[in-house]
């Protein structure tokens, strides 16, 4: 079984640690989903505010009202929901600060996303901002630690354009092609920081969540 675990919960609102492979949702495999775990919990349905892909494991606030959807919805179109990743590339990106700009255009057929080109009518505008935190050499491999804040939500993005940036990220077996004939290994993709406003107060709540294993612990172990 899954190890998901609550990190808060009052009467509106629930963050939750989704284990790297579980599925956010019910999908056509299924297995269990952190959603349907968490309603089976709390005895109710709840909102979905944003997702993450089943191979990333992190944080994701859930509503337990209709009026705290509302507002977290609210929140996630004024970009006052902030979302933080902790990501592995392999190699270096462009800057040690910076922000990423690309079109992508998701393929139903494959479930693979790609950079197009601004002109193609089926691209859509993706945005990332990034900061290097460290950079390591491995086997004559650079790694970098990276933190990553999307600006906009595409299919697959962060996996999609730290690749086309030339750093893609660790153990991603569909947009790095170092890894795609190895065995299981974990995609070092985590969203380790949530901040927002509590729906009912409007009072600020933030949390952090560090990845613990993997790749991750070559940088900062497990304290």
């Amino acid at each position: 079984m899954m190890d998901w675990k609550i990190i808060f919960e009052d009467g509106e609102m629930l963050v939750a640690e989704k284990p790297q492979g579980m599925p956010t949702q019910a999908d056509k495999t299924g297995d269990l989903d952190l959603l349907s775990a968490l309603e089976q919990h709390c005895g109710h349905p709840l909102g979905l505010i944003h997702r993450l892909d089943r191979p990333v494991g992190g944080l994701l606030v859930f509503a337990k009202t209709k009026r705290a959807e509302a507002a977290f919805a609210k929140q996630m179109q004024e970009g006052i929901l902030e979302k933080r990743y902790l990501a592995v590339l392999l190699g270096k990106m462009p800057e040690e600060k910076g922000t990423l700009i690309d079109y992508l255009k998701k393929n139903t057929r494959t479930n693979l996303s790609e950079v197009v080109s601004p002109k193609d009518k089926m691209g859509k505008k993706a945005v990332l901002h990034y900061e290097v935190f460290q950079t390591k050499v491995e086997e004559n491999q650079i790694l970098s630690l990276v933190e990553i804040q999307l600006e906009t939500g595409r299919h697959h993005q962060i996996r999609v354009q730290t690749a086309h940036a030339g750093a893609p990220i660790w153990g991603d077996k569909k947009y790095n092609s170092q890894f795609q004939r190895r065995g299981r290994t974990e995609i070092a993709l985590w969203a380790y920081s949530l901040k927002g406003l509590h729906p009912a107060t409007n009072q600020p709540w933030s949390f952090v969540n560090m990845p613990k294993d993997g790749i991750f612990q070559f940088f900062y172990g497990n304290s």
